[in-house]
């Protein structure tokens, strides 16, 4: 229902908007369907219910929650038609207050800052694959509900700054100059992030999705022992399933921030090819002044800051790099030479966490009597929607307590 709320929408913003002086492309209306595509696909296919049953599926899901569904969404650049689709009373009543309450602007200019924008999109990964959160969400729908409730906003508003079609602040714009960002808390800004900052934010990203994938895909313990109650689908091990999952998180992830570094490039020459079409414009004026200096000095100071920054980007990238070989380096040798023996890592890590998931001693004593039982019960488990889903959980957590019980 929800997606076909936001489709209808969408679909009555370009009715109303057909006849305007600046037609949207019909690119954006199919990066925007492509978008919600994914979005429901990755909620409303079988992939959801397959997701329950394999850690590699699941890591599918949420590339496409978090990165694939929200990049094109902010790519389609959807807020003017989706604004024209709504009835002119609820853009009245409801959307033109909120949009101009000084309070959601100056939380929304907290959650667009950079560091906090890109924080979040990596929380919102790491923090679910911690194996008990990820466990206790695969069991309770409830909790599984949040975790792609935070993958998708987190998704939005990361891939919302990095798209952001307003240009930075140039040479040319005075305003708020040498002002801190929490002055301008609760009002609109003309400017986009700087493209160096964008940039930046993806290498972060990219870098957090290579260490958390190479640690997954490269270790050779089981972590996430809740798919197996359910029993794993294809007949896929344990161990070989969470490394293909790890591969997921570090190739297709890092690709598609390598694919949102070139978009942002071509971004950047854009702005470019447009300030030097306005300074062509009018040869003479100061703006052109501002943009070609005519001495050295001018030239100098104007490339320092630029200079500087360049600098500082290609000197953090060089540390970044020799950053995550090492602990990849790391992560195989623990892997490789932890000291014991793969059966051992594997039952610690699941008394580590067991306490969140499962009954004290449920691996070691039910797995022989319960396992195949609750393997062979749990496999109609995949057509299952909505409330027969949480249904059969509730009850599939209440047989095992009894077992234990017993």
């Amino acid at each position: 229902i929800e997606t076909a709320l936001v489709v209808a929408i969408y679909v009555a913003g370009m009715v109303r908007r057909r006849d305007a002086a600046t037609p949207v492309p019909m690119g954006r209306h199919a990066l925007f369907f492509g978008g919600v595509a994914a979005v429901f696909i990755s909620l409303q296919s079988p992939i959801d219910a397959i997701a329950d049953r394999l850690f590699l599926v699941h890591q599918i899901q949420h590339l496409l929650l978090r990165m694939v569904g929200p990049m094109l969404l902010a790519l389609s650049w959807p807020e003017g038609l989706l604004t024209a689709g709504l009835p002119r009373g609820v853009r009245r009543t409801v959307l033109a207050p909120i949009a101009s309450n000084g309070a959601v602007r100056a939380v929304f200019a907290v959650l667009g800052q950079p560091l906090v924008a890109t924080t979040l999109f990596i929380a919102a990964l790491y923090v679910w694959q911690v194996p008990a959160y990820h466990d206790y969400a695969l069991l309770h729908e409830g909790v599984h509900y949040v975790m792609h409730v935070t993958m998708l906003a987190a998704g939005l508003l990361f891939w919302w700054r990095i798209f952001d079609r307003r240009p930075p602040k140039s040479v040319l714009d005075f305003d708020d100059d040498n002002q801190p960002w929490w002055r301008s808390l609760g009002r609109s800004s003309p400017h986009g992030l700087r493209y160096g900052v964008r940039l930046m934010m993806l290498w972060i990203v990219t870098l957090s999705n290579i260490v958390l994938g190479a640690a997954t895909a490269l270790k050779s313990v089981e972590l996430y022992p809740a798919y197996d109650i359910a029993g794993r689908l294809f007949g896929f091990s344990p161990v070989t399933d969470e490394q293909i999952g790890g591969f997921i998180i570090w190739m297709p992830s890092s690709m598609m921030c390598i694919i949102a570094v070139l978009l942002v490039l071509s971004m950047l020459a854009e702005n470019e090819r447009r300030l030097a079409a306005r300074r062509r414009a009018q040869p003479g004026s100061n703006f052109a002044a501002l943009l070609v200096p005519t001495t050295g000095a001018e030239l100098v100071a104007l490339a320092r800051p630029k200079n500087r920054s360049m600098a500082l980007g290609f000197s953090a990238f060089v540390l970044s790099v020799f950053t995550v070989v090492l602990l990849i380096g790391v992560v195989d040798f623990a892997a490789r030479n932890g000291g014991v023996t793969g059966l051992e890592r594997g039952r610690l890590t699941r008394v580590a966490h067991s306490h969140l998931v499962f009954p004290p001693g449920w691996f070691d004593d039910q797995a022989g009597a319960c396992g195949t039982d609750c393997a062979a019960s749990a496999r109609a488990e995949a057509p299952l929607k909505g409330p027969q889903k949480a249904s059969y959980k509730g009850s599939l957590r209440a047989s095992v307590q009894a077992s234990t019980q017993g």
